[in-house]
């Protein structure tokens, strides 16, 4: 799946953000510039496409009206609108616009409307559901709309449960994948802890959590299954620490199974709970970014906190071969928020630059810009290639962009 491009309007502090994606998203800015935002409201996009509006907010602070944007009025609604194809090649693709609103002012038991929901198809400009007469259309035969769930999430309901549906192909495709979006901030402590024991016959390949959750399963599964994807692994942390040679396991009383490194210097052996943390997080976001069943969007908070610039360079290089692999079916769209100017120049001084945005705060609400337009708008001088053709981006003047003295 591939997502082209992005409106968030009134969640958290995107008051109205656009955004155009691409295979490869890097996000740069200060702290608190609205880059988890967006990753946020993405879940929350997907939330909503896949369940009631009940189940996409809690209780105080994550609430619908504590999410809603500080400055917008009472009766402001929030809302999305994405266009989405399979993939980036694709000239079918279709654009879903849809806002949503508490109706009811209890924090307990709030209830939820959404006033506005429209799919239409590209090429062609064909409307294939409108909310403001949804019966109209075919799609809403065999589907169970309500006035708190989306069409999609109606959708996925009734493919949940086998009922036959008069739907387009890429409509009941996306429906399905969006479900799988997830954000990751990996976690060396949760990492290194052991994970529930899986049977590689009977069960699912395990895949990683927000924080690492379940890392020794995966690495377990593709072990026992005999996965050449583990091979890739070990070959890519290899690169970064010559003498690590491959993994070994143990179980954990009776259901539980923990991971070693294993060294062909005098450490020998090394459990993962006596690993650096900079070591978790690089094997973590490695298996993350190898493994089959991933998200088919990725979203990947700060990876570069505890990596050495050699790990920051290959995790970039293993992220960039996954988002631009020939092979479609093997690709995942990834969006990267970084605060690192190893990052930035990996990004910028690579074969295209286009993919590189500032998120900052201007006066209570984030704007987002291009990074080539940072660098233009503040006439930054850049050094030159050898042929003079492309400009070059250098640690000194990433880390003085990142510091706001440029900026």
């Amino acid at each position: 799946m591939y997502i082209r491009e992005l409106r968030v309007r009134n969640y958290l502090v995107h008051q109205d953000t656009s955004i155009t994606l691409s295979p490869l998203t890097v996000l740069v800015g200060p702290q608190g510039g609205g880059k988890s935002a967006l990753f946020d409201a993405m879940l929350n996009f997907s939330m909503v496409s896949r369940g009631s509006l009940r189940q996409a907010f809690g209780p105080y602070p994550y609430s619908f009206n504590a999410t809603k944007h500080r400055a917008a009025s009472r009766v402001a609604r929030i809302g999305y609108r994405v266009a989405m194809s399979r993939t980036r090649e694709a000239d079918e693709h279709f654009v879903y616009e849809i806002d949503y609103t508490q109706t009811g002012m209890s924090e307990d038991a709030p209830t939820y409307t959404i006033p506005n929901e429209r799919v239409t198809k590209q090429p062609g400009n064909v409307v294939l559901f409108d909310r403001a007469d949804p019966d109209r259309y075919p799609i809403t035969r065999g589907v169970e709309l309500e006035n708190d769930r989306s069409l999609f999430a109606a959708v996925r309901q009734a493919e949940l449960a086998d009922r036959q549906l008069e739907t387009d192909e890429l409509l009941a495709y996306c429906t399905e994948q969006i479900s799988r979006f997830n954000k990751f901030r990996l976690d060396p402590l949760v990492l290194a802890q052991p994970s529930r024991l899986p049977d590689p016959s009977r069960s699912a390949a395990p895949r990683l959590g927000y924080h690492g959750e379940d890392l020794s399963a995966t690495l377990y599964h593709l072990n026992e299954t005999k996965d050449p994807t583990l091979e890739a692994i070990v070959e890519k942390i290899a690169a970064v620490d010559p003498q690590f040679t491959g993994f070994e396991f143990n179980a954990v009383g009776t259901e539980r199974t923990a991971f070693s490194a294993r060294y062909s210097d005098a450490r020998q052996l090394v459990p993962s709970v006596r690993l650096s943390s900079g070591t978790l997080i690089y094997v973590g976001l490695i298996t993350l970014v190898s493994t089959s069943n991933r998200p088919p969007v990725l979203m990947i908070e700060e990876p570069e906190n505890g990596l050495t610039p050699q790990a920051v360079k290959s995790f970039y290089a293993a992220v960039r071969a996954l988002a631009f692999n020939e092979n479609v079916e093997q690709r995942s769209q990834v969006l990267l928020s970084s605060h690192s100017p190893y990052v930035i120049c990996e990004a910028w001084n690579g074969e295209d630059r286009d993919f590189i945005h500032q998120v900052k705060v201007v006066d209570g609400r984030a704007h987002v810009r291009k990074f080539s337009e940072v660098i233009a708008q503040q006439g930054i001088q850049l050094r030159r290639d050898n042929i003079g053709q492309r400009t070059l981006l250098g640690l000194v003047n990433a880390e003085e962009i990142m510091a706001g003295y440029l900026a």
